[in-house]
């Protein structure tokens, strides 16, 4: 009867070792395969992934097209002001300016004020 008891307790052993075994050499690859998830998971989704990228590639396209419109508004008033030089003054702007300001107009001219917005 001794004898049964060692022969379980072998098998036993032998079944702890392969299970051991078996688990170490799949252990390794889940861990590499989870760590490969998570970095793949982070290169698509993550905050500076492919996806956050693109949609900061369209916030700059956005961006520069407001850029471009700011700087046009800009050499515009520029110009404008140019035209007011205290060395030449241009006539038409001149008038323009004081009529808009005055609201005066020529006998054969009549002007109708616009509520500021």
């Amino acid at each position: 009867m001794l004898a049964k008891s060692e022969y379980d307790s072998v098998t036993i052993m032998r079944i702890h070792r392969r299970i051991g075994r078996n688990v170490g050499l799949i252990l390794l690859p889940a861990i590499c395969c989870a760590v490969s998830g998570y970095f793949g998971y982070s290169f698509f989704f993550g905050d500076r992934g492919l996806l956050a990228w693109r949609q900061t590639q369209d916030e700059l396209a956005v961006a520069k097209h407001d850029l471009a419109d700011v700087r046009a508004k800009r050499e515009a008033l520029q110009h404008r002001i140019s035209l007011l030089d205290g060395k030449a003054i241009d006539p038409d702007l001149l008038e323009e300016v004081a009529r808009g300001v005055l609201l005066e107009s020529r006998s054969d001219e009549v002007a109708v004020p616009r509520e500021k917005r």
